[in-house]
């Protein structure tokens, strides 16, 4: 059950979500929470130790979400790879929007505090992991390169949907043609 505490920080992901990062003020999480007003603020005394705070527990959430997708998604082939990267892609664009967009805030928000980014960029690391290992069980014979390259490209992706949404129903194509071009491209290079 989470505490008190990790209530406020959800509350304050979904503001990020669905409002901005200007309308990140500890009003506005109370109010999102539903707890009183203060609340927030008892914990987090200035608005940069609540998006400090939020920046750990979205890479907390982070963890959680991808420990859990590596635990029933084992890709055989490039295929395989490309359809749970297309639901990972479809989700964060529809019934995780709110999240997805705070994500792109919070990557914001590090590019011009560099002191979030240690947070952000652990989780990031870890979620390169399990990428990681799942191009080397597909048939990659440069994991670490693909992961970057497919990670990278799903990042763009899923911003350019954010900003400009096109047709969702090309996104797999576009998914796959990507993700089997790295892999054939690997297998084929000495």
């Amino acid at each position: 059950m989470p505490s008190r505490q990790e209530d406020l920080l959800d509350a304050a992901i979904g503001v990020l979500g669905n409002q901005g990062v200007r309308a990140l003020t500890h009003r506005a999480v109370d109010a999102a929470a539903g707890m009183p007003l203060g609340s927030a603020a008892n914990y987090f005394k200035t608005r940069d130790a609540l998006i400090s705070a939020v920046v750990e527990r979205f890479a907390e959430r982070d963890r959680i979400a991808w420990r859990a997708i590596a635990g029933f998604v084992q890709p055989s082939d490039p295929g395989e790879l490309a359809t749970a990267l297309t639901g990972y892609v479809l989700r964060a664009l529809g019934p995780e929007r709110p999240v997805t967009v705070a994500r792109y805030g919070l990557f914001i928000e590090a590019a011009l505090r560099p002191a979030l980014q240690e947070h952000l960029a652990e989780s990031a690391a870890e979620l390169r992991r399990w990428a990681t290992q799942w191009l080397r069980a597909i048939g990659s014979t440069q994991p670490d390169a693909d992961c970057t390259a497919i990670m990278d490209y799903l990042d763009g992706l899923i911003l350019h949907q954010l900003a400009f949404p096109g047709p969702p129903d090309t996104l797999a194509a576009a998914i796959d043609r990507t993700v089997r071009t790295l892999i054939t491209v690997n297998r084929a290079a000495p």
